[in-house]
């Protein structure tokens, strides 16, 4: 060997390897929640059209719509000519739902807080109405995740239009 030629001795090639591997677990690491965090905007999404699609059914068929929410999910319901409630189509986009884990929903109401874990025996009433004059109830709808500050929030108002926000949690 020539006094010249020079190489990278092992102790570089250690070093740049440790740096790769750390830039690497970064990488791995910022990327981890992102299936979590994909998959808690498309839920907020298809909330937020679902209901979109049931006011316009509610419009344009002429019936009304309620949509109530339960410790694991959410079914819209319609008011049959005799009186009570019951789930629509059991196939159709306004199906009964589950929300997938860990998400949980937060319903407000005129300022106060719904209730949306069933018990045995509750009976089906809707928490939210959209009712065939386009009008609806008006709700506050956050979409959350356990120890996680961000949220989704859902506003309704009275004529039944709706907005998705992207939020923060602040303490």
């Amino acid at each position: 060997m020539k006094k010249n030629e020079r190489g990278f001795t092992l102790i570089e090639i250690m070093v740049v390897m440790v740096i790769i591997g750390i830039l690497a677990g970064y990488a791995v690491l910022s990327l981890g929640n992102r299936s979590q965090d994909a998959r808690f905007e498309t839920e907020a999404r298809r909330i937020e059209k679902l209901i979109g699609v049931a006011a316009e059914e509610a419009e344009t068929q002429g019936i009304e719509i309620g949509l109530r929410f339960d410790g694991r999910g959410y079914e819209f319901l319609s008011l049959s000519p005799q009186g009570p409630w019951t789930p629509m189509e059991p196939k159709g986009p306004l199906r009964e739902r589950k929300l997938p884990e860990p998400f949980f929903i937060e319903l407000t109401i005129e300022g106060r807080a719904v209730k949306t874990a069933a018990s045995e025996g509750d009976e089906l009433k809707p928490q939210i109405l959209l009712l065939s004059s386009g009008e609806a109830t008006a709700f506050m709808l956050d979409l959350r995740v356990p120890n996680q500050k961000s949220f989704y929030r859902l506003e309704g108002d009275a004529l039944g239009k709706l907005k998705l926000e992207y939020k923060e949690k602040t303490l």
